[in-house]
């Protein structure tokens, strides 16, 4: 088993009770262990997504970008040529 850490996170009485509640629902010991378990499952989830966000950027923006960059390097030497 892990060893277990403590973490002084400030929390609202409301969403503790909400956590407890919860964890009855879905069958955990503790609204703790369901906490520790959902904030696990959304970090795994959301590095996901900001890696495939980056991905997307990679595929996406970034040639867009090269390809707006060339056309207005392209625009400005077609300026700098009418003005000789």
């Amino acid at each position: 088993m892990a060893e277990k850490k403590q973490w002084n996170i400030l929390v609202e009485d409301q969403l503790i009770d909400r956590l407890n509640n919860l964890a009855l629902k879905a069958g955990y010991a503790s609204g703790n262990e369901f906490a520790a378990e959902a904030l696990d499952t959304w970090a795994e989830t959301l590095a996901d997504l900001m890696i495939k966000l980056r991905e997307i950027e990679g595929n996406a923006v970034k040639p867009q970008r090269e390809q707006l960059l060339a056309k207005l390097r392209q625009d400005q030497k077609s300026g700098t040529e009418r003005r000789k």
